[in-house]
């Protein structure tokens, strides 16, 4: 309801009940003193027409009644007139009555739609004595009875004029009085409504609106004065926090396009810090890799397994860095291609397998051989993390990489018996930086990425991850993976347990370190190495078709290795595969690596990452086999 409903409501209800009241109260009156003045009319005919009546009666002359009897019913009101006998006997004029009562006193009684009032004959008093009559003291008996009739019809007619004429009086009454009241409404609402109508705009955001003082009450009249006060404070209160917004939009804007500049520069910086650090990495990888056959039996053997270790451990660092780098950059994106998971985990099983002996731990395969659904590369390196992961934190038992059908899915398992998470550890282990063991097994195990970069690959290629750890029993890591219903895609070769290395490999990088490294490193493996340092050497003594190109990205003079690919496949043939090998970690520089389809290592690379790559090349090659110049 409205507040001026309200208002008109408030004054309108007490008009009401009080002209109710008053009208009541005046019907009740007139209907009261209409009943008295019949009563008084009944009885005051009755009482005339029995002291004219007392000669008739007395003498026995019934003409004489007869005619006071006409002369009554001629009075307003009046329907009938007699007079009764003690014996009964009536003499009756206008309506008559069946079974009068008996008439013992003055009253009156009613018969249907008649009042009748009664009142005795009586002889009067004579002042003078009479000698003929005789005194007596007790009180002479009626003569007779006069009874006079009033019809109650009129009364009735009566009631109801009085009634239409006391309603029609308050509705006369009424109708200025709710005129008056609607204006005292309107002009003592209007106020309240135009301060309503102020807050609806305030509300709005229209800060500054103002509204005329109209109202006549000084308690409205400062009201809408706080009002329009209010409305000013809160137009100033705008205006002065759009300038501090844009003060600080503009701060904000300078901060940023600072935070930005900060931030190509720390890229940069890093980039130029990667590859420089990358590269001494790279090669003394290559160095001791090369060196672990000549050292074999030999006293330095130990030490030259812990200079591994830890080169492994900087490279494990190195690599955990980029990836973090690149999936937050948004770069990867995943090739999905049929994958043969049984061949995936034997492959991983031959790579951790030193790990695993140096543990003497058990590394087992079980998984059928299927095919799955996924970016090969991107699994395997899911798997490695786990792998890796699982190997660390065990130190008795084993480890088993299993697979088995899930639905319509493949649930691939990582299974260790290591030392397990405890439960307060079991929600964070796959956040950033956050590792569960003691802090100087923490420090010797990295910088807490790998499950970090585990749960952003799952993620990336929509495969569920689940965790299941008891601590002292071990952990198992799930990964779910769409299975392929084919028993082999077409133009997939069957897995081989075993390729030897052997091909005529490329190697094209401007460090005479890495290129030295890198050359004795793959001649121990049974390759034929051909070393160049830049595209000049390539072009002039190249001069036998390559199995693989070995390339480094980044070469003197602003030469890429890019470029050596292209000039060796212009020679020999663009069905040469070619593995590029970088140290810069700028996300604009991975994605055109990754839109070009090559193979990329990122330095410092894993021999035995490097070696699994060249054997799926040279799988099914002969030393034989060589191509003439195009």
């Amino acid at each position: 309801m409205k507040i001026r409903t309200r208002a008109f409501m408030l004054g309108l209800l007490p008009t009401l009940l009080v002209a109710a009241v008053l009208t009541a109260f005046h019907v009740y009156s007139r209907l009261n003193d209409l009943e008295t003045t019949t009563q008084q009319q009944g009885m005051a005919m009755a009482r005339h027409l029995a002291s004219v009546s007392e000669y008739g009666v007395f003498s026995g002359n019934t003409a004489a009644l007869e005619k006071m009897l006409d002369q009554a019913l001629e009075e307003p009101g009046v329907k009938s007139a007699m007079v009764v006998w003690p014996d009964q006997t009536r003499l009756a004029r206008g309506e008559p009555v069946d079974h009068p009562p008996p008439m013992r006193k003055t009253g009156q009684w009613q018969d249907g739609k008649l009042v009748w009032f009664t009142y005795p004959v009586r002889l009067s008093q004579l002042d003078e004595s009479d000698p003929f009559i005789e005194d007596s003291a007790a009180p002479l008996a009626p003569l007779a009875w006069v009874a006079v009739s009033i019809d109650l019809q009129q009364k009735q007619a009566l009631t109801q004029q009085l009634l239409l004429a006391s309603l029609g009086i308050t509705l006369l009454g009424l109708i200025p009085a709710i005129l008056l009241i609607n204006k005292l409404a309107q002009s003592g609402v209007k106020p309240l409504l135009d301060i309503v109508a102020m807050m609806k705009r305030i509300s709005s955001g229209a800060f500054g609106s103002h509204m005329d003082v109209t109202a006549r009450s000084h308690e409205l009249r400062e009201l809408q004065a706080m009002v329009n006060q209010m409305s000013e404070s809160l137009r100033s209160y705008q205006q002065d926090m759009e300038a501090r917004v844009g003060s600080v939009t503009a701060e904000l804007e300078h901060k940023k396009k600072e935070a930005e500049q900060a931030s190509l520069a720390k890229s940069r910086f890093l980039a130029a810090a990667s590859h420089d650090l990358r590269q001494p990495m790279h090669a003394i990888s290559l160095y001791v890799e090369s060196l672990k056959t000549q050292m074999h039996g030999r006293a330095a053997q130990d030490v030259l397994n812990k200079i591994e270790r830890s080169i492994l451990s900087t490279v494990e660092l190195f690599n955990a860095i980029l990836d973090v780098t690149k999936l937050d950059a948004g770069v990867v994106q995943p090739q999905i291609a049929p994958v043969h998971i049984r061949q995936l985990f034997l492959h991983l099983a031959d790579e951790f397998a030193p790990e695993a002996e140096r543990k003497r731990l058990s590394l087992r395969v079980h998984a059928p051989g299927v095919w799955i659904e996924s970016d090969g590369i991107l699994l395997e390196r899911i798997c490695r993390n786990l792998l890796s992961n699982a190997l660390f934190h065990t130190t008795h038992g084993g480890v088993l990489l299993s697979a088995r059908p899930y639905g319509e899915r493949l649930r691939l398992q990582i299974w260790d018996t290591g030392c397990g998470i405890a439960p307060e550890h079991q929600a964070r282990v796959f956040d950033e930086f956050y590792q569960a063991g003691p802090k100087d097994e923490q420090t010797r195990h990295g910088l807490g990425l790998g499950l970090a970069i585990v749960r952003r690959l799952a993620r990336l290629l929509d495969h569920p991850l689940q965790m299941h750890s008891r601590p002292g029993q071990g952990t198992v890591f799930s990964l779910d993976v769409p299975r392929l219903t084919n028993e082999a895609p077409a133009g997939e070769e069957a897995e081989t347990a075993h390729v030897d290395l052997n091909g005529e490999v490329v190697i094209v990088d401007d460090d005479p370190d890495v290129r030295d490294a890198l050359g004795k490193l793959l001649t121990q493996w049974g390759l034929k190495v051909q070393l160049f340092s830049d595209l000049q050497q390539v072009r002039h003594h190249q001069y036998v078709a390559p199995d693989v190109v070995l390339a480094d990205y980044q070469l003197l003079n602003g030469e890429t290795g890019l470029d050596a690919i292209a000039m060796i496949r212009a020679r020999w043939g663009t069905h040469i595969p070619a593995i590029l090998i970088t140290g810069d970690t700028r996300s604009d520089t991975v994605q055109l690596l990754t839109s070009l389809g090559h193979a990329v290592l990122y330095k410092p690379i894993r021999p035995a990452q490097l070696r699994a790559l060249l054997r799926k090349f040279l799988s099914g090659k002969s030393t034989g086999e060589r191509s003439s110049p195009s």
